[in-house]
């Protein structure tokens, strides 16, 4: 019975594209930035069955600062038509991705779309897609109930979270922000003040402490991290590192552990307060890492 159940919600999601009607019916719930659900109406560009669906979105439109946000996720998709035999909801609860690779843009546009994306079509920078992939269902359907969850199928490991950080001497961070602020439009997040926070046990002057430890800079899709070096050891080239954010402490040793051979700069694996795990090399072709796990 539930795999019967389960076709026909793929049949009516598919129903539900905008090849067929232009989505009536469906409704995407994404987090805003305070933690409440914020749901819109919108159109399936396509759907794989009842596992991964899409949606066209703007980069800079709410949907797709929300998705950028918080990856979590739900879907309805509904009708009440008693008269037409067309009596069902369908709720999926799982992850949201934002997409901007060309091929996967071009690949889920569909006519009217241009309407919203008049700068180049398919190539718009602004537009991109919504990729959400079901972790669980509840389908009402023929006044039949089924639920279920893809939580036990084979999972491919999560791989880490990619940012740069960028690192400034003599309390420059601010300044520094409010330049990519008009320059770039920067949304500047999450500021941490050294008088707030100093994981490291730093000596703070009087001065350092309104110094930024910690902050987040948003361009686009881009997330950045950028602080100020309390001990202003800071040069061009070890200005900028890449971070390389894990789930688990064994993961960050592991690829610490992957990274030696011809590495320098060592720091080994520690707890520093901030991150129950984090370690900094250089690796063997010049380039400075930050592997850590945040404690969030």
């Amino acid at each position: 019975m539930s795999q019967k159940t389960i076709k026909k919600a793929e049949e009516i999601i598919h129903s539900k594209t905008a090849a067929v009607n232009m989505g009536v019916g469906v409704t995407l719930s994404l987090l805003d930035n305070e933690g409440y659900p914020t749901t819109s109406c919108l159109s399936i560009s396509k759907a794989e069955g009842i596992h991964q669906i899409y949606f066209a979105a703007g980069l800079s439109s709410n949907k797709g600062k929300r998705a950028m946000e918080c990856n979590r996720a739900s879907i309805c998709i509904f009708d009440d038509d008693y008269e037409n035999n067309a009596y069902y909801n369908i709720t999926l609860v799982g992850d949201v991705e934002v997409v901007t690779d060309p091929a996967v843009k071009k690949d889920m546009w569909y006519e009217g779309l241009e309407e919203h994306f008049p700068n180049g079509g398919a190539e718009d920078p602004d537009y991109c897609v919504l990729r959400f992939t079901t972790k669980r269902y509840n389908l009402w359907l023929d006044f039949e109930n089924v639920t279920g969850s893809f939580d036990d199928a084979p999972q491919k490991p999560q791989a880490p979270c990619f940012e740069p950080i960028l690192i400034y001497n003599d309390g420059q961070c601010g300044k520094a922000m409010e330049l990519y602020e008009k320059a770039f439009g920067a949304e500047v997040k999450d500021v941490t003040l050294y008088s707030e926070y100093n994981p490291e046990g730093y000596e703070v002057s009087e001065e350092q402490k309104n110094w930024i430890m910690n902050a987040q800079i948003q361009i686009g899709s881009q997330t950045i991290l950028v602080c100020d070096d309390v001990t202003n050891a800071t040069n061009v080239g070890n200005n900028l590192q890449m971070v390389m954010e894990f789930k688990t402490d064994d993961a960050v040793k592991a690829a610490y552990s992957a990274m030696l051979d011809g590495a320098t700069n060592l720091t080994p694996p520690h707890n520093a307060g901030y991150s129950s795990c984090v370690a900094y090399l250089t690796d063997a072709y010049g380039i400075p890492w930050q592997l850590m796990v945040w404690n969030k």
